[in-house]
């Protein structure tokens, strides 16, 4: 009977908040901040004409980030704060974006046919992944070159995960998988553009990486040739989920519905 009452209490709790932040929610960031926020802006970007780096990396970041700047790179760097950056954020970017609800949904709006079009491959990065800019340009070079249309790094044997099957393995070089994370997924532009609909269907990113291989032409591969190492462990109590709760989101609730999504049309975005 308590536990009743408190599952019931925490989708009160929920729908409130969820009430409250299709209210009040910060539509863009305040003008010089960075935020969560309904809408992205832009205030860097690439002229038109300029040239434009083989791929583009886009790194979602509360302010620090792990990748080593070691020298040229062939990506350029969109980076899209939520909060103010710091000494540890990237200090050379070509585009710079404040707010967006999460990684995805701000890709969904920043993406739109003209950046697009300037890629042979995007990435994208939490801001808790550690590598080097020399190690990503030779894992994006490798995704081109073996034509991967979905695919991401093996994460270090001293990394935090959630999926087993991501871990390097050592002696392989590329392993098909059900699925890749959301953290840190490669996508050429050719999938980017059957895939880039399902940004927007969820608050929480959770479930998305569920749907990916469900898009036509859409294999994921773990390339163990490369490794990247995810420096954080999954807080159910850190700032990711309280933020979520905010919003009125159940994360697991959220992956929940999408797994069960056949894609056999465009499902209709909504909050769980």
């Amino acid at each position: 009977m308590t536990q009743g009452i408190r599952r019931l209490a925490r989708r009160v709790l929920l729908l409130f908040n969820r009430v409250r932040f299709h209210l009040f929610f910060p539509s863009v960031p305040a003008s010089g901040k960075y935020s969560n926020s309904k809408l992205i802006s832009v205030s860097k970007g690439l002229s038109l004409g300029s040239p434009a780096r083989t791929f583009l990396v886009f790194i979602r970041s509360g302010g620090e980030c792990r990748i080593i700047d070691d020298g040229d790179r062939n990506f350029d760097i969109a980076l899209n704060l939520y909060a103010s950056a710091n000494n540890e954020s990237p200090t050379r970017c070509e585009y710079l974006i404040a707010g967006g609800l999460n990684k995805y949904k701000a890709a969904f709006q920043f993406l739109d046919g003209g950046v697009l079009g300037r890629y042979q491959g995007i990435m994208f990065l939490d801001d808790d992944l550690e590598t080097t800019y020399s190690e990503l340009s030779r894992f994006l070079t490798f995704c081109r070159q073996s034509n991967l249309q979905l695919a991401q790094p093996s994460l270090s044997q001293d990394s935090y995960y959630s999926h087993g099957h991501l871990l390097n393995v050592p002696g392989a070089r590329i392993r098909r998988v059900h699925l890749v994370e959301v953290m840190c997924p490669y996508f050429s532009a050719e999938a980017l553009k059957k895939a880039r609909f399902t940004f927007d269907l969820s608050y929480s990113t959770w479930g998305l990486d569920y749907l990916w291989p469900k898009l036509p032409g859409i294999e994921p591969v773990v390339v163990d040739a490369f490794t990247i190492r995810h420096t954080r462990p999954r807080d159910a109590k850190g700032a990711f989920y309280r933020y979520m709760r905010k919003i009125g989101v159940s994360p697991r609730h959220e992956e929940t519905r999408l797994r069960r999504i056949p894609l056999s049309a465009k499902p209709a975005n909504r909050p769980t």
